[in-house]
């Protein structure tokens, strides 16, 4: 009859189509039914109920298979609403965690220098990574994974645990500690207020400064700098096995980057890996095994004991909680912009973003590794098209069956992680160009943030420097008499104006008459702002130079990260937003003439 072929043509064509019409064919297939049985009416009852019937076997077929889960998991994940598909998503989580899996070999090579087991850091850097990446996807449905911060390893073991001589017990404590704190911070919404009150030099100092640590720590690992007794530190044999194998593993990793190959830094750590295997002549022996999961008992003993509490300790914390608010809040709100998904200076899920971070930092302090942040890698998969938190999910999985790869990630020698650590330096020092370096109310106080992280292998020795720097240049510059002053009379220099105002208006989508969170050209830089601790991330952005999300383009140069096409991609500590406004310097214009950015909307 007609209306049963009608209706196995509906059914045929709710199969074929793509995951993302899927949920709007399943509906249209009893529409196509009706409206056929209503336009032959002719045929009588008997073909009405042999469409019925044909109407309860397709649905009955159709629960049994792919079909009505798939149209779930668009609704959940809101996949055709955004313009993607089932697939497009898992392909972008893949892309998503090849480019962030770095994290496996580098964060158990770190923290095993302080003693803890590797294969017990490999679970653990798999398993909160898993925790905050699934939360994040089916809470805040944001494409975005998250890992172990690179930057903040290094601090627990070459500041707390080798330095300071902190044990791991205590190490770790401090970690759950700050999770509980950033954790409270959240829910109180007080994070905007920290995002607003610490200037944006020393968030952007922060990173370069991180930078400038793990470059460091990898050109000691390599054995390219080297301890000398009058100079402190000295050049190495660069002749020697381990500085050959990095500087190649370097030039390898960089030349791949350049070319935007996916997986480009894995390659290169296996290629160096191998060919130090191949010389020595010793091989992995085992590739998989059951997890490792190691439970650590934490002293909290310097934290809340009367007797013994240690201002290390909560300095520690401090440093903890801030790097994790600046980075998540920078990191959210730039691949949201990436991704589209800002609306009215929003990113939808703060919050809850924030509340999944510390939980997996919580999972990983009791289990062996240090907090976790956003891994801006994520830009990767939202350029393949990730738009859902699907994506976050697949990430997710993927992490979740890389848990059973630690014997050979174990094996994987220092020297192939090191060139890592100095490619990850290399673009975290692209945050130095958003510094006014030609005020010195800024370029004091980052400049101390910058170099006292390296000189003194302490993250928070280094913020706190720029912290008290630039309070003691607030004052003796004279710069607090603009807050006794009226709005109109305020020269807008960095750190006097009113905290309050213009916190939303004028952001980059609307001055260019298009939708936040899109451009009309992708070299357009895109509106920076505040995140808030709430669901929503305000910004402002009418008197703030603006930043590139996660990308940016100079015309007539390459860059080393970004390939052929000249875009520079950051790495995973991309954070810091200008929450304060300041009128652009001549660096900031030049900038700006060379990306061919205009204040006038028209153009």
């Amino acid at each position: 009859m007609f209306c049963s072929q009608v209706l196995t043509l509906g059914a045929a064509t709710v199969v074929a189509r793509p995951h993302e019409e899927q949920e709007h064919s399943c509906a249209g297939l009893l529409w196509h039914s009706s409206t056929a049985g209503q336009s032959h009416a002719s045929d009588g009852l008997l073909s009405l109920a042999a469409s019925t019937t044909a109407i309860d076997a397709r649905l009955q077929a159709m629960r049994g298979s792919a079909v009505l889960p798939a149209c779930l998991c668009c609704r959940f994940f809101k996949v055709s609403e955004r313009g993607s598909s089932i697939g497009t998503e898992i392909k972008s989580g893949i892309a998503t965690f090849l480019t962030m899996s770095y994290i496996l070999l580098v964060n158990p090579q770190i923290l095993g220098a302080a003693g803890l087991p590797v294969k017990a850091v490999v679970t653990a850097t798999a398993l909160s990574s898993t925790l905050a990446s699934l939360l994040v996807g089916l809470t805040a449905n944001l494409p975005v994974g998250m890992s172990p911060g690179m930057g903040l390893n290094a601090y627990l073991v070459f500041s707390q645990v080798l330095g300071l001589h902190v044990s791991i017990e205590k190490a770790l404590a401090g970690c759950l500690v700050a999770a509980g704190v950033v954790a409270v911070l959240a829910v109180i919404r007080a994070l905007s207020l920290i995002l607003r009150v610490v200037p944006d030099s020393i968030k952007l100092a922060t990173v370069v400064g991180m930078g400038l640590l793990l470059t460091f720590i990898g050109l000691q690992s390599s054995k390219i700098v080297v301890k000398d007794e009058e100079t402190m530190v000295t050049m190495g044999n660069l002749l020697g096995l381990e500085p050959v194998l990095a500087i190649s593993g370097l030039a390898i990793i960089a030349a791949l980057h350049f070319r935007n190959v996916k997986g480009s830094i894995i390659i290169g750590i296996m290629v160096t890996a191998v060919a130090y295997f191949a010389i020595q002549r010793t091989w992995p022996t085992s590739f998989v095994a059951l997890p490792h999961l190691q439970f650590f008992p934490l002293d909290f003993s310097e934290l809340f004991s009367k007797e013994h509490i240690s201002p290390a300790a909560w300095s520690a914390v401090l440093a903890y909680s801030l790097v994790m608010v600046f980075d998540i809040g920078g990191a959210m709100f730039g691949l949201g912009n990436l991704a589209g998904l800002v609306k009215d200076g929003q990113v939808p899920g703060a919050v809850v973003t924030y509340l999944a971070a510390a939980l997996g930092t919580a999972l990983g302090a009791v289990t062996g590794t240090t907090p976790l942040i956003i891994a801006a890698e994520s830009a990767v998969g939202i350029k393949e098209g990730g738009r859902t938190g699907l994506v976050a999910v697949t990430v997710s999985g993927c992490f979740l069956l890389s848990m059973f790869l630690a014997p050979f990630l174990q094996a994987i020698p220092q020297v192939a992680t090191a060139p890592v650590l100095v490619l990850v330096g290399a673009m975290m020092m692209g945050e130095s160009i958003h510094i006014d370096w030609s005020s010195m109310v800024t370029a004091v106080p980052a400049f101390l943030t910058i170099v006292i992280q390296p000189f003194t292998f302490s993250i928070a020795n280094g913020i706190y420097a720029g912290l008290v720097m630039s309070v003691l240049l607030y004052v003796l510059t004279g710069s607090f008499m603009d807050l006794f002053r009226k709005e109109e009379e305020y020269d807008k220099e960095p750190f006097t104006e009113d905290l309050e105002t213009r916190l939303l208006p004028e952001a980059d989508g609307v001055a260019n008459g298009q939708p936040n969170g899109h451009s009309p050209h992708p070299s357009q830089e895109a509106a920076w702002g505040v995140p808030a601790a709430m669901g929503a991330v305000p910004i402002e952005a009418s008197s703030s130079y603006r930043r590139a999300s996660l990308s940016r383009t100079f015309d007539g140069h390459h860059s080393l990260t970004g390939g052929s096409h000249g875009s520079y991609q950051r790495g995973s500590f991309t954070m810091y937003i200008n929450t304060l406004g300041s009128q652009p310097s001549p660096g900031r214009s030049f900038l700006r003439s060379q990306q061919g950015d205009s204040e006038d909307p028209e153009h």
